[in-house]
């Protein structure tokens, strides 16, 4: 029987949300996040946008900051986690790398990926998610079925000998004693072929 699984499992701890915006510059200034953020407006993008190359432009526009060593290795080591809803960029990292991002962002210095602004920027507390637990049973039908289609997607011939001979390789663990009879797989196979 297999241990007791967790209520509850931790995930994406360190993470930073960083909410974007698509960018409305005056003719002639690069948008960035040392201008205040326009006000929020529902706008469509113009293209459907990939996450991790938002999240790639975001590392090279901020990895110029060879003035600032801290923000330059801070990004070189965060991780893309999510891009959610068209607008929200995950990112994980270790904590004293996400502090030098949380201090450039209130420093203004954070630089927004190309063609958007950063609206802002905050902590992300660790999603819980509560594991589903998996039966131990599986009905014989359902093996038979995963186990014949297995075989058709192979082009191996299907008979009884074969499919015996499948199962034992497929369940080792198992053993022989849990194998249906020839009976028992005649019944299995004409309810399962008359549904």
């Amino acid at each position: 029987m297999p241990g007791k699984m967790e209520k509850f499992l931790q995930i994406a701890p360190h993470s930073l949300a960083i909410v974007l915006g698509p960018a409305e510059a005056p003719a002639g200034e690069r948008p960035g996040a040392a201008r205040p953020a326009p006000p929020a407006q529902p706008r469509q993008l113009a293209r459907h946008h990939i996450g991790y190359e938002i999240f790639a432009d975001f590392k090279a526009e901020n990895m110029q900051h060879f003035w600032n060593k801290k923000v330059t290795a801070a990004v070189a080591e965060t991780f893309f986690l999510g891009w959610i809803d068209e607008q929200v960029l995950l990112i994980q990292g270790k904590e004293e790398h996400l502090e030098a991002l949380r201090e450039g962002w209130t420093r203004r210095a954070l630089r927004p990926p190309s063609g958007f602004h950063i609206r802002c920027l905050g902590d992300v507390s660790p999603i819980s998610m509560s594991p589903i637990s998996q039966s131990q049973f599986i009905p014989l039908g359902e093996i038979l079925c995963l186990a014949i289609s297995a075989m058709n997607s192979a082009r191996k011939p299907v008979t009884q000998e074969a499919l015996m001979e499948h199962l034992t390789t497929c369940f080792p663990v198992l053993g022989r004693a849990w194998l249906p009879t020839h009976q028992a797989l005649l019944k299995v196979t004409v309810v399962r072929t008359l549904l």
